[in-house]
């Protein structure tokens, strides 16, 4: 019998039609119901903060929504632009203007070389490659990437001209850095200030699920060190309100905002005020803590249930992980160098993964040993038999 057919006879629901999906971070249809009971309360803005949103204007966005915006990044207002649906979106076009144009001293061109702290996000490592920018991996450390690697990179490494980041319950490990790891890895880029670009992706700064270090914020550790021209903060509401339908922030010097809004007047005459006015209307309705603490009740039983079924696997030496205390995702790693074959394995029962080595750049995880589970959009059953087909895969395989 091989391990397929073992596996269907331990799991009597397989049926060979449904297809369970654990690939993308999303937010599950109860937490968007959430939004949408609210929103319908509201009554939609056509001028706010004496600004007509029915028109075109205001690039960097409207004054309340900027409020917004710097609560969210724990930033300053003068600093921070509220913008379209996507911080996504938001880092291609900065890096797009730091290549095409150039910031003060933050320039990037077909030599230069990104950090990047693996397993990380892919989007980022695939946005990077459709530039042709070399991406050079470092692991992470307890409390962020690992800064004796980072040191040594820049001491035998032409052409580093940036980091990019997710630094709090970092996609996919769940890392939350550490005061002192950032203010260590601002101290080693110091040097490079003339260019080095800091791209700083808090897409889930306020997704904790569980108690987690507060840390202070980047910006006030960057101009400490002189590197408030070398930050470029991004997030949104996307996983907070509506994913289809969220609002975006950039945070960096005053500086940058001016270049960035000039690179963006060509392309777009200005943000969607209207979606803007109803975040602000709908913040004013229900506070961002009321909102994220409706939230964790949806989420945090999906982790505490992934952990469950997966911990007595991790505890016998067949898997590894460190639970997460927010964020949206488990970083798993197989304890042999078989990850494509889980990821197989796991197809043929039906259950979906992102391809072994989507969370490093290039698609190449030299270890062949990680997986990304993504365990917020489905319901809590659908959720126990992802996890479980999982196990049982890794449990025959290793």
């Amino acid at each position: 019998m091989n391990i397929l057919e073992h596996i269907k006879q331990e799991l009597p629901w397989l049926d060979g039609n449904t297809v369970y999906d654990l690939t993308r971070g999303k937010p599950a249809p109860e937490q968007l119901d959430i939004t949408e009971n609210y929103y319908s309360k509201l009554s939609t803005p056509y001028k706010l903060d004496g600004i007509d949103l029915r028109n075109y204007g205001n690039p960097e966005g409207l004054p309340s929504a900027r409020e917004l915006g710097s609560k969210i990044l724990k930033t300053n207002f003068d600093e921070t632009h509220a913008l379209d649906n996507s911080s996504l979106t938001l880092m291609h076009q900065i890096i797009s203007c730091a290549f095409f144009l150039g910031f003060k001293s933050a320039k990037l061109n077909e030599h230069s070389k990104i950090i990047c702290p693996v397993p990380g996000y892919d989007r980022h490592f695939k946005l990077l490659e459709n530039f042709g920018i070399q991406m050079i991996t470092v692991p992470f450390q307890n409390d962020g990437p690992d800064l004796n690697a980072i040191e040594e990179l820049i001491k035998t490494e032409s052409n580093i001209h940036g980091i990019v980041c997710v630094p709090r319950h970092s996609n996919p490990t769940g890392h939350t850095f550490s005061d002192d790891n950032v203010e260590q890895l601002f101290k080693l880029i110091e040097p490079l200030k003339e260019n080095f670009s800091i791209f700083w992706d808090n897409a889930y700064a306020c997704h904790d699920i569980e108690d987690t270090i507060q840390q202070t914020p980047a910006d006030q550790i960057a101009k400490k060190i002189g590197l408030e021209n070398n930050l470029f903060q991004v997030g949104s509401t996307s996983k907070i309100t509506l994913a289809g339908s969220g609002i975006s922030f950039i945070s960096s010097s005053t500086d940058n905002l001016s270049k960035f809004i000039d690179f963006r007047n060509a392309i777009t005459p200005g943000p969607n005020k209207m979606n803007q006015g109803m975040h602000v209307k709908y913040f004013e309705l229900v506070s961002i803590e009321q909102q994220m603490n409706e939230l964790k009740k949806i989420i945090k039983p999906k982790f505490e249930l992934v952990d469950h079924i997966l911990e007595p696997i991790k505890d016998t030496g067949l898997c590894f992980y460190e639970k997460p205390t927010g964020g949206y995702f488990y970083s798993i790693d197989s304890a042999k160098s078989n990850a494509d074959e889980v990821v197989q394995t796991c197809s043929q029962l039906g259950l979906k993964l992102l391809p072994m080595g989507s969370c490093f750049p290039y698609g190449v995880d030299p270890d062949k040993k990680n997986i990304r589970l993504a365990p917020t959009f489905p319901d809590l059953a659908s959720l126990e038999r992802c996890v479980t087909i999982f196990k049982n895969v890794l449990k025959y395989l290793n």
